[in-house]
């Protein structure tokens, strides 16, 4: 057998492997949720017939977005830095997109056992567009976490340099009166949640003042 054969079968394995880590990578929450959006689709285009040729074709994206989460109310009133990252907890959920080809359906959000949400039409493509925009900006090493605020979402990008910087969807930029789409201070945000979380605080309080008089 010659060494042109040798590099010939040598290739074909590596191809194999590769193609089964692939086949591989998504895990069972991923998998399930993706097969609950492809229900779904059915169910919306083409009631008891088989899957239509777009929801057939969907697929996951090769990347994942790490989620986070914000404490309590009364935690977030009494944090005093202005950095996001400290504010946070970290969770076993990750956001990754559904793809047509290059074209962006929806998004999913699932631990590795199991799924959470699947959806999202149209936070999906504005979502993938955020996340193009944060990478293209502050580059290809970027780290980024999504948190979710008010029914929206918050990306917290942290640079090679170490640097912190927040961008808003639509949603949260309602909420919290900030520009969306761009890339924009911790202090400001945090302080935008803050006041959030005071607004939270005083509405509990005066709702137990008004039970507590009708008594």
């Amino acid at each position: 057998m010659n060494k042109y054969t040798w590099t010939l079968i040598g290739a074909v394995v590596v191809a194999g492997i590769s193609l089964a880590t692939w086949a591989g990578a998504i895990n069972q929450g991923d998998k399930e949720a993706l097969h609950a959006y492809k229900k779904m689709e059915q169910a919306r285009n083409q009631e008891n017939q088989p899957l239509s040729k777009s929801s057939s074709n969907v697929t996951l994206s090769d990347f994942s977005i790490q989620g986070a989460v914000l404490p309590e109310a009364d935690k977030i009133r009494k944090y005093n830095d202005t950095n996001m990252q400290g504010l946070l907890s970290s969770t076993d959920e990750k956001l990754s997109f559904i793809m047509e080809e290059d074209e962006v359906k929806g998004i999913v959000i699932a631990t590795d056992k199991e799924p959470i949400m699947a959806g999202g039409e149209k936070s999906g493509p504005e979502l993938f567009d955020l996340y193009e925009n944060i990478k293209n900006t502050l580059g290809k090493d970027v780290n980024i976490t999504y948190v979710s605020y008010s029914g929206g979402f918050i990306f917290v990008a942290t640079d090679s340099e170490g640097e912190e910087s927040l961008w808003l969807d639509q949603r949260a930029s309602t909420f919290l009166d900030l520009p969306s789409h761009k890339q924009l201070k911790s202090e400001e945000v945090v302080e935008k949640i803050r006041e959030g979380a005071e607004s939270v605080d005083e509405e509990k309080t005066n709702q137990l003042e008004m039970g507590s008089k009708s008594e």
